[in-house]
This record gives C-alpha cells, structure tokens and sequence, in this order.
C-alpha cells in the first residue's frame, strides 16, 4: 500500500487538532475508505499497464477517474473458434466487475488485430447488458479505448459495435469504397419478436449476396423470427444465474458480394438450449439418440436440431434448425454453428461435430454462414 499524500495528512491533522479523532469520525473514516481503494485501484492498473507493455505506450498518463476501473485486456485474437479460452476469460471478467462486484471497467482494444464477428457480437452484447444494468456515478460502467488498427476500428465501425454503445466513432473518409467489398449489416438489438425487421434484414443480406425464390427466402425469415420467439419465450424463462435484460436479443449480418457469402449470427443471455428443454422433450431426445442419462450441452443441441418443434407445442415451430441444415446442405460451402452453455455443435453437408468447453459462453449464440447455393430453394415440410 503506497503512503497518504500531503493532501491527505493535512486532512487527518486538521480533524486531530479540532478533537475530533478519525477513528471516531464516521466522514473521515469513509475518506480514508475511500482514498485507500483509489489507492488500491491505481495500483492495480498500474500492475495491469507495466506487465501488458501498455505504459510504453502512454497510458499512464490517464485521468484518476480511469484508475478507478477495472482494466481488461481484449485479446490479440477476438475469437470463438481460435481463442476461446481467452474470449472467454474477458467477458467473464467483465461481467463479474460489472454486475456482481458493481465496478466499473476500461477495455483495452489496443493491441486487437483479429475479431471474429461472432465473438465480437457476444461482446458487444455484454457491454450492452452492463451499460444498461448499473450505472456508474460518472460516465459509463464500461469504458475502452480504440484499436490501434485502422481495420479493426473500421470493421467495428461498420458492425455498428460504436453506435449500439453509444460511443462517439468520426474517422476521416480515406477516398470512396470498393462497392463489391464485404460489408456488415450492423448489430441490432430487441426484445420481442420483430416480423417486419426479419424480413428486411434476411431480404438485405440475401439480395446482396445471391438471389432467393419468395419460399426460400420466406423459409429464411422464419428461421430467424423461431430464433427470436425462442429467445422471448424460454431463454430466460428460469432466471440465470447474472442479472439480465429478459428476451433480449442481438444479430449481426455479413455478405460478401463477389463470392456470394451470406453471414447470420444471432445470440441472447439466457440460460442456455440445454436447460430450455422440457421433460417431454428430453425423453425425445434421448431416444432419438440413445443418450446416457446425463447427456453432455453439446449433444444436447444436436439433438434439439433435429426436433420438428418446441416447447410450446405449437404446430409451425421447431422447424427453424432444420431449415438451417436444409440451406447448408444446399450450399457449395456452409455451416451452422450453435454454441450453448458449454456445449457447441457444427453442422455442414450432412456432417456434425460436437464439442465441450470448460467455461460458459454466457447465453447461446447460432451462426448461419451460406456461399454459392448449388439451388436456393429449401424442399419438404
């Protein structure tokens, strides 16, 4: 613990010579509570700075009040598939300071040189979620500073990452923009089921990377709109265990004009596919499968994709999964990808692949990645 500085003393000696001892002074021992966290806490940031190599790049010479957060360091790689550990262990470090121990953070994207839009919507929506749930006595509960590459700054840019947290984004044009690049459609957010955003949101991105029949497309949005009744109606039908923002949602688009690519990531907070399914549902599972009693999250997802409906029982849902493979299968190169509590299943031209992490991902996330449909047109019930 460093020493009081002179400011302090003085204040210590002026309430000792008017009698009024600090031990017994309830406002000076919350002055010395106080000063001694603020000590505490730029000690931390400090320790935090030297051992990343950030101080070498001016950040020592910040304002007391950013001291006072709790810094993270996002990872080189922002990453689901090739950094999970790491992904992970950040927002889990955020959401701990922010919505159990009620402090307030500063991220560091400075040294991000990859950011997987998948990982990158998660944190975004984490950010969302602790801007919206605490508030800080000044400024914001979740701070950071900008990626020292100018891509990735653009590319956050584009994903409207800026904009959804309210974040001031001018960067100086370069010249106009190749027409034909891969673009974003920017994150969006909501709380309910949106019909008429479903559409014209699969209506962008797929018109601007292949040409759909009206069935197809309609299959489309209503694989989405089951993504967004389900996140309403049971993600966060039992409380989980941090505090949340109930039925909300978030999705992200990406094209690619010249290789035909589509993009669809969605991903809600809530407490996971795995613990969604009812008893009705689990004994079919289990014999779709022939599972062990316990079944693992990941093989708990692959199963749910294969059910033809949810539990509502209402005729119509259930389908949105399967439609997802049914696109896959179409597809020159394509994958659906879901990632559950600590399950992830991967689905692409008849072949699966399940997966168990160590650590939570915090809710569900679902990628829908399609490119040169051999026909875009989806067949069956």
């Amino acid at each position: 613990m460093k020493k009081l500085s002179e400011q302090q003393r003085r204040f210590l000696k002026r309430q000792a010579e008017r009698g009024n001892s600090i031990s017994a002074s309830s406002a000076g021992q919350r002055f010395v509570k106080r000063h001694a966290e603020e000590i505490k806490y730029a000690h931390e940031h400090h320790a935090f700075l030297s051992r990343t190599g950030l101080a070498s790049q001016g950040h020592f010479n910040v304002p007391a009040r950013t001291l006072r957060r709790v810094p993270i360091l996002v990872p080189e790689v922002l990453s689901l598939k090739n950094n999970f550990d790491e992904t992970i262990d950040c927002l889990e470090i955020l959401r701990r300071s922010v919505l159990q121990e009620n402090r307030s953070v500063m991220l560091y994207f400075d040294r991000v040189q990859v950011l997987e839009p998948a990982a990158t919507l998660l944190l975004t929506a984490e950010i969302y979620r602790c801007r919206n749930l605490r508030a800080a006595r000044t400024g914001h509960m979740v701070n950071g500073t900008f990626p020292d590459n100018k891509s990735t700054f653009l590319q956050l840019r584009e994903m409207g990452f800026y904009r959804l947290i309210d974040v001031d984004d001018e960067f100086e044009s370069q010249g106009p923009e190749d027409p034909d690049r891969p673009f974003f459609v920017p994150f969006r957010t909501f709380n309910s089921v949106n019909p008429e955003f479903a559409a014209a949101f699969c209506g962008l991105v797929t018109d601007s990377a292949f040409p759909m029949t009206d069935l197809a497309l309609g299959r489309m949005v209503g694989a989405l709109k089951e993504a967004m009744g389900n996140a309403e109606e049971h993600a966060y039908k039992i409380r989980p265990e941090l505090p949340t923002m109930g039925g909300r949602w978030w999705v992200l688009g990406f094209i690619d004009p010249k290789t035909h690519e589509m993009m669809i990531i969605f991903c809600d907070q809530g407490i996971g596919i795995p613990r969604t399914l009812g008893i009705d549902l689990y004994d079919r599972i289990t014999a779709l499968r022939s599972l062990k009693l316990h079944p693992s999250d990941s093989n708990m997802i692959a199963a749910a994709t294969e059910l033809h409906r949810t539990s509502t029982g209402l005729s119509g849902r259930g389908k949105g999964f399967r439609d997802m493979k049914k696109f896959v299968d179409t597809c020159e190169d394509g994958e659906l990808r879901i990632l559950s509590s600590r399950g992830s299943y991967i689905y692409s031209k008849q072949k699966e692949q399940v997966l168990e992490y160590d650590q939570s991902i915090g809710g569900t996330l679902i990628e829908w990645r399609i490119r040169n449909p051999a026909i875009v047109e989806v067949e069956g019930a």
